[in-house]
């Protein structure tokens, strides 16, 4: 007798960490595969995206017999039928109102040609009735849709839906595949990018598209590879969230009201997710006017373009705890000088030489010094290789962040051609 799959009934926008850190998507399970939902509370359109492509891919891919048991009167029953969960297991329950929500179905996508009907659709069904909003949404959902059909070589295609709650002001959005992930699709431009860990952090920076390689950046158009970058700084930078995960990496960033950017990093303990999927948050009334918003966004885009510098410091709210991660306690050697300059050349500028993923920790460190900084991180400005997807500073504090840009942009400065001499 085979052993259900069992969907926890209760998996919010909160869980999604958690459960990415630690479900186990069998490869291979023995037919049929039965999905049992437990009771529960509410399930977040992530959760029934995921589940619904999995329960896709067993079917035409793996050839499995795939079944569903639920409660259809229940909350979380009425709510699978509404967002068309059940409908990907043939079943063609009449549709129940589900209160206070505005919701645009799982919706397969295959081709190009959809995506405009698509991201129209999906406006017109939330009504959200804020245009600022629906530009910015219109405009990430045919990014996001465009990686689907044009990189992810998903055999299933990709699954889309969207959900407005009007009570919170809060729009989901999420697209998923299971295709072959960002890593393999960076993989001939970027030979370099050879964990999923750098993959996802290096796939939401400028200018980064497997269609173009590191040496086309002076000549390809100035709109090229800018989408998840774009997604990411609109959500953010409107009391957002952008969630990007591929193989055994997830990424989350959120924009705080005081219009700071914040980012996390989580490794699944299991394979992780076969493909890619994105969950885009935006919020009413917090957009402001899109049209300056994407004015912003390019003009960070054209200062990267310039000078790739700009991408070298990678800040993250918390602790990472990652495979193969070179971990640098500078609570240990804070202030001295002399110690950092070690710790510098004698640890972190050979792992990033070799490719390995560098975390510095300014944990309970204090408004470091611009002095103690460029005593540990100048060098790696000016000399250092990888940064771009291989160095990262965590639990930095504000005053220690600005004291790390001034000396990223000094040294960025330097490299494009001054002659000063590093004095550390």
């Amino acid at each position: 007798m085979t052993r259900p799959i069992k969907i926890p009934g209760s998996l919010g926008d909160k869980d999604l960490e958690g459960f990415f850190r630690g479900w186990n998507w069998y490869d291979d399970p023995e037919s049929p595969v039965v999905f049992n939902v437990e009771r529960g509370t509410h399930i977040a359109p992530w959760a029934a995206g995921l589940f619904g492509a999995y329960a896709l891919w067993l079917k035409e891919v793996r050839g499995k017999e795939v079944q569903l048991e639920y409660d259809k009167g229940s909350y979380v029953g009425r709510f699978l039928t509404k967002v068309g969960f059940t409908k990907l297991f043939g079943i063609e329950d009449e549709v129940a109102a589900v209160d206070s929500q505005r919701i645009f179905p799982l919706t397969r996508i295959t081709e190009s040609k959809q995506i405009p009907t698509i991201a129209n659709a999906i406006i017109a069904m939330l009504e959200i009735g804020d245009e600022e909003v629906e530009d910015a949404l219109k405009y990430s959902l045919v990014e996001l849709l465009r990686n689907v059909v044009q990189h992810a070589n998903s055999r299933i295609g990709g699954l889309v839906c969207a959900v407005y709650f009007p009570k919170s002001g809060l729009v989901d959005v999420v697209v998923i595949d299971i295709g072959r992930g960002v890593r393999a699709a960076l993989r001939d431009s970027y030979p370099e990018i050879n964990s999923d860990q750098k993959a996802v952090r290096f796939a939401m920076q400028p200018h980064v598209s497997g269609t173009f390689h590191e040496g086309m950046y002076q000549s390809m158009k100035d709109n090229a590879g800018l989408g998840l970058f774009f997604i990411r700084e609109i959500a953010s930078r409107a009391y957002g969230g952008f969630f990007l995960g591929s193989g055994s990496m997830l990424a989350d960033v959120w924009g705080e009201q005081d219009g700071t950017q914040k980012k996390k990093y989580i490794q699944s303990s299991t394979l992780g997710w076969r493909g890619t999927f994105a969950l885009l948050q935006l919020r009413k009334n917090a957009i402001g006017e899109f049209g300056a918003l994407l004015s912003l966004c390019r003009d960070i885009a054209a200062q990267v373009r310039k000078d790739r510098s700009e991408l070298a410091v990678d800040f993250v709210d918390e602790k990472m705890d990652l495979d193969g991660l070179l971990t640098v306690n500078v609570k240990s050697f804070e202030e001295d000088v002399e110690a950092a300059a070690l710790v510098r050349d004698q640890q972190i500028l050979p792992a990033l030489e070799r490719g390995d993923l560098v975390v510095l920790d300014f944990s309970q460190v204090r408004a470091a010094t611009q002095s103690f900084i460029h005593a540990l991180m100048y060098r790696l400005f000016r000399d250092g290789r990888n940064l771009e997807y291989c160095l990262s500073v965590s639990c930095a504090d504000g005053a220690t962040e600005e004291a790390i840009r001034a000396v990223s942009a000094y040294a960025s400065v330097e490299k494009g051609g001054m002659k000063n001499q590093d004095p550390s």
